[in-house]
């Protein structure tokens, strides 16, 4: 073939092949203006009047937005605190010391009254005349004061043992030592554990229910009952120390513990689910729709969290609540903002 006609053919192709593209360019383009002018007229574009976004019910289903009321619900406020399991030793030796004491009080009161017995008989002697000696009652007599010095030393040692509970552990902890049933008991007996947590100084607990929580655990606690302030200070912590009683979860002393105070009245309103919150400027927000084509964002206040969800009471139960396309407004709402990287 000679060199003239193998350029001819060349050419020939080439142009085949560049009329090719052009044929698939133009179709492509048309079809995907057709494709572009039928999204444009199934979801028409969001505004934004105010502090409101509107969209269309067609642009609302396309989109996916869906809103619902929200479930009532009710929120106790709750606070934690810092706690550590007390140490019970000196408890149980202030208690055995005092029944030990009781003890030995009602064996010297046993004496005391065979001395009462001892003298009476032998004053009658002695008045009578017969076989007691001055010596004899002087000797009754002293031996009777003996044994009350030694029972009023035995009383003013249990009157320290009850002082020093009461200084060391308070006054409910001080009250009856001896008995059985008593928070002291019960406490020496580990039937119940005593706890130590601190409040802000000059708080007080006022009307709440109390729980106890392993520090390293997540879970509603066990039910604790408020003691009293507690003389003892936690140390490394400011504040007024005060004492719960628990059930025994067989922590060691100076165990770290979670202290619950839920308010013991209900707050009612709402429980907003997860899906419905956005997050904008450090807060957490939800749309509610006030009109069939017009939404409003409003706060959330996030400080009262709920097992699924957050409550609030600053929405009703008839709020109609977008519980799916949140985002999806935010977007729309502060579009704006969104620099257009086509545009230059």
């Amino acid at each position: 073939m000679s060199p003239r006609l193998r350029t001819l053919l060349l050419l020939a192709q080439a142009a085949i092949i560049v009329g090719l593209v052009w044929t698939l360019a133009l179709f492509g383009r048309d079809e995907f203006q057709s494709e572009g002018d039928d999204d444009v007229i199934a979801t028409p574009p969001a505004r934004v009047e105010g502090d409101r976004v509107v969209i269309a019910a067609e642009a609302q289903r396309a989109a996916g937005i869906a809103v619902q009321a929200p479930a009532a619900a009710e929120y106790r406020a709750s606070q934690r605190y810092f706690g550590v399991v007390a140490d019970p030793r000196t408890l149980v030796e202030a208690r055995q010391r005092y029944l030990a004491l009781a003890a030995q009080m009602a064996g010297v009161e046993a004496q005391l009254a065979q001395r009462r017995a001892d003298l009476a008989r032998v004053q009658a002697l002695f008045n009578e005349g017969r076989n007691a000696t001055a010596r004899e009652l002087e000797a009754a007599r002293a031996a009777l004061a003996g044994e009350a010095q030694r029972l009023a030393a035995l009383e003013a040692e249990r009157r320290a043992v009850v002082d020093g509970l009461r200084v060391v552990w308070g006054e409910a902890l001080a009250e009856r030592p001896g008995d059985t049933g008593t928070l002291l008991a019960r406490a020496t007996a580990r039937e119940v554990e005593l706890i130590q947590f601190v409040l802000p100084a000059g708080a007080t607990p006022g009307n709440l229910t109390w729980r106890v929580n392993v520090a390293a655990a997540e879970g509603p606690g066990a039910a604790a009952r408020l003691i009293g302030r507690s003389p003892q200070a936690i140390p490394g912590l400011q504040g007024d120390t005060w004492l719960l009683a628990a059930p025994p979860a067989g922590l060691p002393a100076g165990a770290r513990v979670r202290v619950l105070a839920d308010s013991s009245q209900a707050l009612r309103g709402v429980r907003i689910p997860p899906s419905a919150v956005v997050r904008f400027g450090g807060k957490a927000w939800v749309y509610v729709r006030v009109a069939p084509d017009q939404f409003e964002r409003r706060a959330l206040p996030t400080e009262r969290p709920l097992a699924d969800g957050l409550f609030t009471d600053t929405l009703g139960p008839d709020a109609q609540l977008v519980v799916s396309g949140a985002q999806l407004l935010l977007s729309e709402e502060f579009k704006f903002q969104i620099k257009n990287e086509n545009s230059d």
